[in-house]
């Protein structure tokens, strides 16, 4: 019987569930956008959605690795030290250790991979819980992070490395075009592959899917590593356009990553979202960020605003998943 066939649940039906969420998720993005644009005449203008796209494109990088992981019905906390970690490491190797720019993004990517990896060997393996196990990779990684730097800023000179983060492609920043270029790869990888499928099985049944044959702790690993290498990239990008490498970069990047997800509809439990409303999220949130930036509110207010916003994702998604266990019975 081919793997397909064995997969437990129906893939289609977490597909139609989860593009009625991003239908409602792309209602309330035009809603927003229609006004913000009525509220502020700056809101429209070229410069301010590059700037959307340039300011928000790291965190989409971060949320697109967070969205394989929820999917699977786990979480990581650890992918802003993972941003700060490898960030100021590729720094470190370009202006200290005199390293060609892209080997040293290179390794900084193979060592994400490897933390992503261990990550994932901490849940399935020593069957220690995802927010536990990447609680404490947040900490380890930042604490060497701060050990590597001595808490300082490394600073580099301009050249390649500044360019790949801090240049256009047209009108376009590049962050936002790698931003593309990632969603569509996994969005490719998520919905056409046998990969994607095993993601969507072990969120909606880890242990149906075990039985049919699913390798779910393989699953559960390469999805951390995902999640790292995302992460890892996001902070690259992001450390070549402020052209420093800074220690405190990713303070908070895990939060912004999964307010994207839950905003987009990714269900907290599992087997249930899109990359598609992922992005919708992480852009429906870098929109009202920016429409209260340019109406002068404070950023403690700001904080406020996206906890609200979360708390009534959740919510939303609870009751979603309420109905849908009624409906059933």
């Amino acid at each position: 019987m081919k793997e397909k066939e064995k997969l437990p649940g129906s893939r289609q039906r977490n597909v139609v569930d989860a593009l009625k969420i991003n239908g409602g998720v792309l209602a309330a993005f035009v809603l927003i956008f229609i006004i913000s644009s009525l509220l502020n005449s700056r809101f429209l203008t070229v410069n301010n959605m590059m700037t959307v796209l340039r300011t928000n494109a790291c965190t989409a990088l971060c949320a697109f690795g967070m969205t394989y992981v929820i999917l699977t019905g786990n979480i990581d906390l650890s992918v802003g030290s993972f941003m700060t970690l490898c960030g100021c490491l590729t720094s470190i190797l370009i202006a200290q250790a005199g390293m060609h720019t892209f080997l040293a993004i290179g390794l900084s990517l193979i060592v994400a991979l490897i933390f992503g990896a261990i990550n994932g060997i901490l849940i399935t393996k020593m069957r220690i819980p995802a927010f536990i196990a990447t609680l404490a990779s947040m900490n380890v990684l930042r604490g060497a992070c701060y050990v590597m730097t001595n808490g300082k800023p490394v600073v580099f000179s301009k050249g390649l490395f500044t360019s790949i983060g801090g240049g256009y492609l047209g009108i376009f920043p590049l962050p936002a075009v790698y931003m593309v270029i990632a969603f569509v790869i996994l969005w490719i990888v998520l919905n056409q592959t046998k990969f994607g499928r095993r993601i969507y099985a072990v969120g909606g049944n880890q242990m149906a899917a075990r039985y049919s044959g699913v390798n779910t702790d393989r699953t559960i690993i390469q999805v951390y590593m995902i999640s790292g290498f995302m992460s890892a990239f996001s902070g690259i990008l992001l450390i070549s356009r402020l052209g420093s490498g800074q220690p405190v970069i990713g303070e908070g990047a895990e939060l912004d990553a999964i307010a994207s997800c839950v905003v987009g509809g990714v269900s907290m439990t599992g087997g249930s979202g899109t990359l598609f409303g992922t992005l919708i999220g992480c852009l429906m949130m870098g929109i009202i960020s920016n429409i209260l930036n340019l109406a002068g509110v404070n950023s403690y207010m700001q904080l406020i605003v996206k906890g609200i916003i979360i708390v009534l994702s959740v919510y939303i998604d609870i009751l979603r998943m309420s109905l849908a266990t009624r409906s059933k019975n």
